[in-house]
């Protein structure tokens, strides 16, 4: 059975996303694995105390967030598995591809109101982690797969033209 991974922030923002990923798990009888990932690196000099405090309180958010959309994939006639991890994001979602032996990640590119990141930024991590993991990532943006891209491909697929170039 295939497997795929979507990293997520979770909240109302992510449901366009979720559902259309939702969507393709049950089109393609895939497993679900949402991921939630942490990290507190910038924190730099705060003391240790505070810092394992605030991460197992991120860890809890990651769960409760993580857990509403589990609930939403199963309201979609989904079967979606929980993973909270701490690290840096880039290598957190390489260790999981290998680890749960993922057929497909879907990650969610920035919306014009609420992205905390470039789609500029995101296309090239998607490049970059398709030809490191031998793995097709797809982007996608309020709903809908934007750009898929394929492992030993120099160019991605564009779906449909992004909305948003500034996602910040």
């Amino acid at each position: 059975m295939p497997t795929i991974l979507y990293p997520t922030r979770g909240g109302r923002s992510s449901y366009p996303n979720q559902e259309r990923v939702f969507t393709l798990a049950r089109e393609k009888g895939a497993n679900l694995l949402l991921l939630y990932v942490s990290n507190v690196e910038f924190l730099g000099m705060v003391a240790r105390a505070k810092v394992v405090d605030l991460e197992e309180q991120l860890d809890n958010m990651g769960e409760f967030l993580l857990a509403m959309a589990q609930e939403r994939a199963a309201q979609a006639g989904v079967k979606a598995e929980m993973l909270v991890r701490r690290g840096e994001f880039r290598q957190v979602l390489s260790e999981v591809v290998a680890e749960y032996t993922v057929d497909t990640v879907v990650l969610g590119a920035p919306s014009e109101k609420t992205g905390l990141t470039t789609l500029d930024f995101m296309r090239t991590l998607c490049a970059e982690l398709s030809a490191e993991t031998g793995v097709p990532f797809l982007l996608v943006q309020d709903g809908e797969i934007v750009e898929t891209f394929t492992p030993g491909e120099d160019a991605r697929q564009n779906v449909e033209e992004p909305r948003s170039d500034t996602g910040v």
